[in-house]
């Protein structure tokens, strides 16, 4: 991990990835084993941040409104925040997350109902085994 401002003034990749999140991060891995890939983050790094390592620290970030804060709050209709770190929302969620409505599933056509809810309890128990310690990657 490097700071974009000390990168060299020209760079060539074969892919720029933008977000270091949940998607960006496994994309960019993927990608980078037959190409040489760029991933930007607007945000730090979680290792060694205290407020996101511990436990007992679990959403003290949200108050933190400071330039180096791993979430930036914004206001959709109600006061919010967005992740500003690598790893996304995941390093800021503590494993929280939700499942589509049947209505989005439906508008988005996603129809098959078996393999969407063999989805969701399939991050149900990777999110639960990651939070116990015990984080497979089966």
């Amino acid at each position: 991990m490097k700071e974009a401002t000390k990168a060299p003034k020209v760079s060539f990749y074969d892919y720029i990835v933008i977000g270091g999140g949940t998607a960006g991060i496994p994309l960019a891995t993927t990608l980078s084993t037959n190409y040489s890939v760029l991933l930007l983050e607007r945000g730090g790094s979680p290792y060694g941040n205290p407020n996101i390592t511990q436990v007992m620290n679990f959403g003290s970030y949200f108050l933190d409104t400071s330039p180096n804060s791993p979430s930036q709050r914004f206001i959709s209709g109600v006061i919010n925040a967005r992740p500003r770190v690598l790893g996304g929302g995941t390093s800021i969620n503590a494993g929280f997350y939700s499942r589509g409505e049947p209505k989005f599933n439906k508008e988005a056509r996603l129809m098959d109902k078996r393999l969407i809810r063999e989805s969701y309890e399939e991050v149900a128990v990777r999110v639960s085994s990651c939070t116990s310690g015990s984080w497979s990657q089966t």
